[in-house]
């Protein structure tokens, strides 16, 4: 349970023992009666456990007074004529229920609940007769009697929201019984905006129908959200109340949701729309607009409106969507994405802007297939060979290699490039088209093949025929910015820096050289320029923000590595709370899976090992089945460190063999921190070859320019009992050349253990804790289980106990428990102590 939802239950709990009532609201589904449920169970009162009735409001009959109480009134129910009898004889009914115990009476949907009853029931808590615990939708919890009780301080209100995505991610865990990938964990919250009732039956749909499935412990969707037989059922009973006019105003919501009131106004009165709100279906909210602001009407979660949408007949579907067809309305999200799906599918004519930003939608949710449904049916009214046909092949292409279908990609960007070259002209629209396919079309090659020759050939030979027909445009810097993209990535950052940062640093920067920031940063982190790199990351953040129609995937690129960089620096406030929920208030298209391999990366530097494990895992789990950027060698090297680190000998091997046999290709960038952490994966493995590794790794750094990780092999290799002058030397010249807190501290590491001082050693690993450096102990380890083993070494790091509590999601009895211990296996009494037991 989350800890919102804990501190909720503790809440109503405390609220009971005062002898308070206690009001639970929120929107259907997110949990206010299993809230409740929770709260009651084991609750002591005044030392007696409470005698509990239950009710619900969902018993109560139109046209009947009192018939929500009829549980409670019985027979009497039809003979009762006041009110004053009424509360009498309720009152009474509860006393004798209850006998001597405390008395709690459960009323779940208050808001469904008659008013006389509503009444009655409210007359007796003000009495203090029984302590009321009521569930109720927003709508309800507004009306009379429970906003009278509420302003009155009769009864204490708590309000219950949906799951935060980073909720969701935990009840999922516990749901699943195992890791779910990030990008799982975000679809699903998409789908349900955290409600949890839906999450849990789209969980169980898509469980049963084999769409979300388990890979070695970790939980992958790769299906598409349909609604249950559960939740159908439960949209009927929800909407079996509305009247003629508000089942209208239901379907239009629910087929254009969120839609512009004025929009639905066009098609029932507002009493329908208010219908809809009070009964806690559709809410009204603000959206900004082109002119400012509009109201727009939603359904609480898209399950729920897909679920409607599955009962509205086929004509009726037809005349609401032409409402919106050539709307420009500031809809966005899965809501846009599948209305205009859905117009489609019914052979409505969407215009281009609505069109395009639900493309751009469905790229920013990771839901390429649906970009290639859009495109195929985009491709039936769009004339071979125009521009607008070239472009949308080129989404598709561009979707296929977001799926690693790398094939259907390449053959889609070659459609385009022989089709184009057999047009008797080309306008500088059409060449854009062309380039981007090439963009494609070398990625794609550069991805599957063994090298980069065949992803430049393509560059070379259009670059030749262009020329050959004087063709118009900015082709050629387009052409230039590719190659050097390609050979970036290809890890050539040292032979084509130059050439690169001169274009990026230009008076004009071309739509496509966003794409080479990424490689360009990595390279200029390696050579240990820091500041260069966070500056180049600074000024074409907003460059890539106004280019997402040439290249949508800049921002994420650039964001995720700048990180990195960042993290090699030493600089570990980047992944501070407020830094990292950029993403979520302004989504943009990403790999989540890098978003999660990040987070595994975060582990290592903080030294929460088996976290780091746990979410490296997952990455993995979803490279093996699409690695579009091939970078499973890095994060299989990154996995194998944080298994080793946490005693898992074999399971870390296994691992590295599997770094060894995986290629390179388009992550050969990475290639000197593939080698790095393998090097660190050794020392925790205590490999006795270490030595040799670090000078090898050492040697081959400098060869390359990588300064950055030169440094840190020279420090593994002093740390191995390496002592040359000459080495010393070059760690001399390193320490002025690389940049960052992190090179600073391997540096003053490394003079410390040159002069055998212990106590400068101990404050230098301190410092190398500090900038996210954990080092294997030197000497055989004490037989500690990994979770002991991790928590020993962040206390030996200066963290207290509830840091790191809160580092690894634990509760500080358990740190402390898990610390007594490590003292009792280790001998030692303090966490300073620790230190020299874990070198």
């Amino acid at each position: 349970m989350p800890a919102s939802r804990r501190e909720a239950v503790e809440q109503l709990r405390e609220c009971l023992r005062e002898g308070r009532s206690v009001l639970v609201v929120g929107e259907a589904g997110v949990g206010k009666t299993a809230l409740a449920a929770r709260a009651l169970e084991g609750l002591v009162i005044d030392g007696r456990a409470p005698f509990v009735v239950a009710l619900t409001g969902a018993s109560s009959r139109g046209g009947m007074p009192l018939s929500g109480l009829e549980p409670l009134l019985g027979d009497d129910l039809l003979t009762i004529g006041s009110f004053a009898r009424t509360v009498r004889a309720l009152g009474h009914s509860l006393t004798e229920l209850a006998g001597d115990a405390p008395l709690v009476l459960r009323l779940d949907d208050a808001h469904l609940l008659d008013d006389a009853s509503a009444q009655a029931l409210a007359w007796v808590v003000r009495q203090r007769a029984v302590l009321l615990v009521a569930t109720s939708r927003p709508s309800g919890a507004s009306d009379s009697p429970w906003l009278e009780l509420w302003k009155d301080d009769v009864v204490e209100r708590i309000d219950v929201a949906a799951f935060t995505l980073a909720e969701t991610e935990q009840w999922l865990a516990g749901e699943l019984g195992g890791t779910p990938t990030s990008d799982t964990v975000r679809r699903i919250w998409g789908e349900t905006r955290g409600n949890v009732f839906h999450a849990r039956e789209l969980v169980r749909t898509e469980r049963s129908s084999g769409g979300l499935r388990e890979y070695d412990g970790v939980w992958m969707w790769t299906g598409r959200a349909t609604p249950g037989s559960r939740l159908l059922e439960i949209v009927e009973n929800d909407v079996a109340r509305l009247s003629p006019d508000a089942h209208r105003a239901l379907e239009a919501v629910a087929l254009l949701c969120p839609v512009p009131l004025r929009l639905v106004l066009d098609v029932v009165p507002r009493s329908a729309v208010d219908e809809l709100t009070h009964t806690g279906v559709a809410t009204l909210r603000p959206q900004p607009s082109a002119g400012g602001s509009e109201i727009v009407v939603d359904l609480a979660h898209a399950l729920y409106a897909e679920a409607v949408r599955a009962r509205v007949p086929g004509g009726r579907r037809r005349e609401v969507l032409d409402l919106v067809a050539g709307s420009t309305h500031a809809a966005s999200g899965a809501s846009l994405m599948r209305s205009v799906m859905l117009a489609m599918d019914s052979g409505i004519v969407v215009g281009r802007p609505r069109f395009e930003a639900a493309v751009a939608e469905a790229f920013t949710l990771q839901q390429p297939d649906v970009v290639i449904r859009l495109v195929d049916l985009a491709l039936r009214a769009a004339p071979v060979g125009s521009e607008y046909w070239a472009c949308l092949m080129n989404w598709r292409g561009e979707a296929w290699w977001s799926q690693s279908e790398l094939v259907r990609a390449g053959r889609d960007a070659t459609t385009v490039l022989e089709t184009l070259r057999e047009l008797p002209a080309l306008d500088a629209g059409l060449v854009r088209r062309l380039v981007d396919a090439v963009q494609i079309l070398a990625a794609s090659l550069h991805v599957s093949g063994t090298d980069v020759s065949d992803a430049l050939e393509i560059v070379t030979s259009t670059q030749r025929w262009l020329e050959s027909v004087d063709a118009p445009g900015d082709w050629a810097e387009e052409l230039d910015a590719t190659r050097l993209v390609r050979l970036g990535w290809a890890g050539r950052a040292q032979q084509t820096r130059k050439d690169a940062l001169a274009m990026l640093n230009g008076p004009r920067v071309p739509a496509t050289a966003v794409r080479l920031v990424a490689p360009t940063l990595v390279g200029l982190a390696d050579a240990g320029r820091f500041a260069d790199a966070r500056d180049l990351a600074e000024r074409h953040l907003h460059v890539a923000q106004t280019v997402t129609d040439r290249y949508r995937w800049g921002v994420g690129e650039i964001y995720v590595v700048d990180v990195l960089t960042r993290l090699w620096a030493g600089d570990l406030t980047v992944l501070e709370e407020e830094n990292l929920r950029i993403l979520d208030a302004n989504p943009v298209a990403i790999d989540w899976v890098a978003l999660q391999a990040a987070k595994g990366i975060a582990g290592i530097l903080f030294g929460a090992w088996s976290q780091a494990a746990m979410e490296l895992r997952a990455a993995n789990a979803r490279l093996r089945v699409n690695d579009r950027g091939g970078m499973i060698a890095f994060t299989t090297a990154a996995e194998a460190l944080a298994v080793a680190a946490s005693g898992s000998t074999n399971a870390a091997r296994h691992l590295l063999l599997s770094v060894e046999a995986a290629p390179l290709r388009s992550a050969a960038a990475l290639e000197p921190e593939i080698r790095l952490l393998k090097l660190d994966a050794l020392a925790w493995l205590r490999d006795p070859g270490v030595k040799v590794e670090a000078s090898m790794l050492a040697q081959w750094s400098r060869d390359r320019g990588a300064f950055r990780v030169e440094l840190e092999a020279l420090h593994r290799f002093v740390r191995a009992g390496g002592r040359s002058p000459d080495v010393l030397e070059r760690v001399a010249v390193l320490a002025r050349q690389v940049e960052g807190a992190r090179a600073a501290a391997v540096a003053a590491h490394i003079d410390a253990m040159v002069a055998d001082d212990v106590d400068l050693t101990r404050i230098a690993e301190r410092d190398l804790n500090r900038c996210g450096l954990w080092l294997a102990p030197l000497e055989p380890p004490v037989a500690l289980t990994p979770r002991e083993r991790e928590i020993a070494s962040l206390a030996a790091g200066g963290m207290t106990s509830r840091a790191i509590a809160a580092r690894l999601t634990l509760s500080v009895r358990t740190v402390d428990s898990h610390l007594a211990r490590v003292f009792s296996k280790t001998g030692v009494h303090s966490r300073e102590g620790l230190v020299t037991v874990l070198r």
